[in-house]
C-alpha cells in the first residue's frame, strides 16, 4: 500500500509542537512515501501587522523561512521520502489579489485551501451556534467554499464539512440543498479534496452523530464520488505521533463508498502531482 499525508503543521503556526523534520521522521517511521509540510500560511488580510494572529498562524515574514526550510529538508531526504512543500492557506474574499501575491512570492508544490471564518468568526467558535441562525452560517461558508474552488488558487480543497465540527446536526433537507452545487463547483475547478481525520478527532460521537466522521463527511464525499473529484489523505496532525492518524478508517470508508484504494495514483492539480485516489 502506498501510503501519503499532505497535511501537517509545527511550531511556528503557535498551536503545534515540534519541527518539520520531527514530523517527516514519524512519517518515515510509518512507512510513508510521500509526505507534505502545509502549515499555516499568515494572516495577509491583516494590513500593517506582520504578525497578527500568533497562536493560529505564522508571520508574514517568517513565510521565506518556512519555504526554505522545507526545501532544505526536501533535498535532505530525497531518495529516503518523498517530501513535498506545501501550505494551508486561508480563503479571505476580496483579497484574492493578495493572496495571490504572496503564494507566488514564494515556490510551493501545492497549497491547501481552507476556509476558516464565516460571517467574520472562526468556525470553531462554539458559542457562535448559540447566537446566530445555524443555516444562515452554512450557507454562507459553502458558498465560499465555491469561491474557493473557482478561484484557481488551490491544488486541494482543504476539511470540507468544518464548519459543522461544533455545530447542531445539519438537517438532511439542508445537505441536499447545500452540499451539490458544493460538489459541481469542485468537480468544475480541476481541484482535488483532501479526507482530513481531524474530522475524528473533533466530531462529538452521540445519537445524531457517529462520532465516525471524517472532513468531509461520507453524504459530501457521495457528491464528490459520483462527480469523479480526486481525492487525498490529510491527518492535520499537529504533532508528530499524529502522523497518518485515521488512515485505516478514511480507507474502510472510501471502500465502503466504491473507491478503489488499492493503489494510488499521481492526481494532476495546479502545480505539481500529488498521490491520491481517482473516483471516476
Amino acid at each position: 500500500m502506498t501510503l501519503f499525508d499532505y497535511h501537517s503543521h509545527h511550531y511556528r503556526c503557535g498551536h503545534a509542537t515540534g519541527g518539520m523534520r520531527d514530523y517527516i521522521e514519524a512519517a518515515l517511521a510509518q512507512g510513508v512515501s510521500s509526505f507534505g509540510v502545509s502549515d499555516h500560511g499568515p494572516a495577509y488580510w491583516v494590513d500593517g501587522i506582520d504578525h497578527a494572529y500568533p497562536q493560529t498562524q505564522m508571520a508574514v515574514s517568517e513565510l521565506p523561512a518556512y519555504a526554505a526550510e522545507a526545501r532544505s529538508l526536501q533535498a535532505e531526504y530525497a531518495g529516503r521520502i518523498d517530501v513535498r512543500v506545501g501550505l494551508e492557506a486561508d480563503y479571505v474574499p476580496g483579497r484574492v489579489t493578495d493572496l495571490d501575491a504572496l503564494l507566488s512570492a514564494n515556490e510551493f508544490d501545492y497549497v491547501l485551501g481552507s476556509v476558516h471564518y464565516a460571517l467574520g468568526k472562526s468556525v470553531f467558535d462554539r458559542a457562535r451556534w448559540r447566537m446566530e441562525d445555524p443555516v444562515t452560517v452554512w450557507r454562507e461558508y459553502y458558498r465560499l467554499v465555491i469561491e474557493v474552488a473557482q478561484s484557481g488558487l488551490f491544488d486541494i480543497l482543504s476539511h470540507l464539512t468544518v464548519v459543522e465540527a461544533y455545530a447542531p446536526p445539519v438537517p438532511q433537507a439542508v445537505m441536499s440543498e447545500l452540499y451539490p452545487p458544493v460538489a459541481e463547483a469542485i468537480a468544475a475547478s480541476g481541484c482535488a479534496v483532501e479526507v482530513n481525520t481531524s474530522g475524528y478527532r473533533k466530531m462529538p460521537p452521540g445519537p445524531d452523530r457517529s462520532g465516525d466522521e471524517p472532513f468531509p463527511n461520507r453524504v459530501m464525499l457521495r457528491e464528490l464520488i459520483r462527480r469523479g473529484v480526486p481525492l487525498t489523505f490529510g491527518s492535520d496532525c499537529h504533532r508528530p505521533e499524529e502522523v497518518g492518524f485515521g488512515r485505516e478508517r478514511v480507507l474502510a470508508l472510501l471502500a465502503e463508498l466504491g473507491v478503489d484504494t488499492g493503489k494510488a495514483v499521481p492526481i494532476i492539480v495546479w502545480r505539481e502531482p500529488i498521490l491520491g485516489y481517482r473516483t471516476a
